[in-house]
């Protein structure tokens, strides 16, 4: 094969795929009037093409193929509306929980209050025997409480009792004043 020829090699191709333009096409068909090698060379590749060239389509490829896009895309939609479908009810079963939390929270949160597990049951029955109930009589005498007979010689001494009649007689005495009227609650 001469250098012309290894130039046209590529080119041989080409024409065999019927991909010159074509005054490519007019250098190669002029060199193969010319050259044996080369044209056999180009009768073997347009063989190989024949060889690899698919039959034409029939009417069920062509339907199938027509159909294809749209059934492609209807399939896409179906899937991202069942996708679209679970993000709903996955939005909604963390909403319901959300809300089941914050309903449940306190109750589960409290802790349960139980005296009687708290304080051991010897100890409750003898605080319920010692138990007794007070005497009146007792509470009133040991808080002190002011007789009424005195109270107006108590109450002048603290400075109340202005504008009672009891009082004003005995505050106005020369001779009383406060610490009388504490001896004589402390006598009582």
């Amino acid at each position: 094969m001469n250098p012309a020829c290894q130039d046209l090699e590529v080119l041989l191709s080409l024409r065999a795929a019927g991909a010159l333009d074509p005054a490519e096409a007019a250098r190669v068909e002029a060199h193969l009037q010319g050259c044996a090698a080369c044209r056999a060379e180009a009768a073997a590749s347009e063989a190989a093409l024949r060889l690899a060239t698919l039959p034409p389509p029939s009417d069920a490829e062509r339907s199938a193929v027509a159909t294809l896009a749209k059934d492609a895309l209807a399939e896409l939609r179906r899937g991202e509306a069942r996708a679209a479908s679970w993000k709903r009810t996955t939005a909604a079963f963390v909403a319901a929980a959300a809300v089941a939390a914050f309903v449940l929270a306190p109750a589960l949160l409290r802790k349960p209050v139980h005296p009687a597990a708290t304080v051991p049951a010897t100890a409750l029955a003898q605080a319920q025997d010692g138990w007794e109930a007070p005497d009146l009589d007792t509470l009133w005498s040991d808080a002190d409480v002011l007789d009424l007979s005195n109270a107006s010689a108590s109450a002048s001494a603290y400075g109340y009792g202005y504008g009672y009649g009891y009082a004003s007689s005995t505050y106005a005495s020369s001779s009383y004043d406060a610490t009388d009227a504490l001896a004589v609650d402390s006598d009582q």
